[in-house]
């Protein structure tokens, strides 16, 4: 039997792949997938905004026992309905086509309708310059070609993404073909929102291309524009940013490194895991639990977690991850 599953929009070449993405991106991408999933697809040129449609996330519990797919949108307007499969990695793996494949293989014969998949590649240095952009599985009896969009988000057009009013895509503009005038511009229409969600977004996603304390400053510098009013709200998640992210990961933990002082290295980082805590979610920096997260790199992700974390109940269940990992 032969199944073809195909981009409703056709290829659009080169692209990458990571299987293991850390778990504070796996966690941000989910995030920003959830908060905000039609300007999503309009973003990766699944859906025009103005399209009559409905759009519905597929939870994970929902989706098929052998895979693990986090961004899989059923969408219906009045002509069609059918699924969007978004495929959102840091680094190129050579198994990508084939994973893909049995994706789309998996969803299309599992949901019984079509499926769109688009593969978002975040960092230019961690992708080939090409890769294929359709698989085919050839097992006997079985035949199945499946193809799938490409997107390389630095190549991106970030200016129009300013324009539309729906901030919760901000953040993915640190990623996209931007300049210092446009970071800046950015970071001026994050700050005024008063939102330290976003603004951590853009510092956490943005890290994956920028020094992180250098997107944290840029915050803090443009927030003297805002109102007295807005300064008091913004300053809570430029503290959480500037002395979390900034001072504890970026110099705090690499200082330990250079001087190879593991135990002041694990340490110092405790110490700035604790501060972080007493900002974002005051009584958790007393947790008896933290003293037994050993490592200075799994802090460094609890570090990131809190930062992402929406409430105190993800902030305890990213730090009893970090203890039993």
């Amino acid at each position: 039997m032969e199944f073809s599953y195909g981009s409703r929009l056709g290829a659009n070449r080169p692209g990458g792949y990571n299987h293991d993405m850390p778990k504070p991106y796996d966690r941000l991408f989910k995030s920003l997938a959830e908060g905000d999933p039609r300007g999503l697809l309009h973003l990766f040129g699944s859906l025009p905004l103005d399209a009559e449609a409905e759009v519905q996330a597929v939870e994970r519990e929902q989706n098929l026992p052998t895979l693990s797919v986090d961004h899989l949108y059923r969408v219906r307007t009045p002509q069609r309905e059918w699924l969007v499969h978004f495929e959102v990695q840091t680094r190129y793996r050579s198994d990508l086509p084939k994973r893909l494949a049995w994706y789309a293989v998996s969803l299309g014969l599992g949901f019984q309708l079509p499926l769109e998949i688009v593969l978002v590649l975040l960092v230019e240095r961690y992708a080939p310059a090409v890769v294929p952009d359709e698989h085919r599985i050839d097992l006997d009896d079985l035949q199945a070609q499946v193809r799938f969009r490409v997107i390389r988000l630095w190549e991106i057009d970030p200016a129009p993404v300013l324009e539309w009013q729906r901030p919760s895509l901000w953040p993915w503009v640190s990623l996209m073909r931007t300049s210092p005038e446009i970071l800046e511009r950015t970071a001026r229409q994050i700050a005024s929102l008063g939102d330290r969600k976003t603004a951590a977004e853009f510092v956490v996603l943005g890290g994956l291309r920028y020094d992180k304390s250098d997107l944290a400053e840029m915050l803090g510098r443009v927030s003297a524009m805002l109102t007295n009013e807005q300064l008091e709200e913004s300053s809570y998640y430029q503290m959480i940013l500037e002395k979390g992210m900034e001072k504890g990961i970026e110099k705090g933990i690499e200082k330990g490194i250079e001087k190879g002082m593991q135990t002041g290295r694990l340490e110092g980082a405790r110490r700035v895991l604790r501060r972080l805590l007493a900002l974002r979610f005051p009584g958790l920096e007393t947790l008896p639990e933290l003293d037994a997260v050993a490592s200075p790199e799994r802090i460094e992700s609890l570090l990131e977690a809190i930062v992402t974390a929406g409430d105190a109940e993800a902030a305890r269940a990213a730090i009893r991850q970090a203890i039993s990992s």
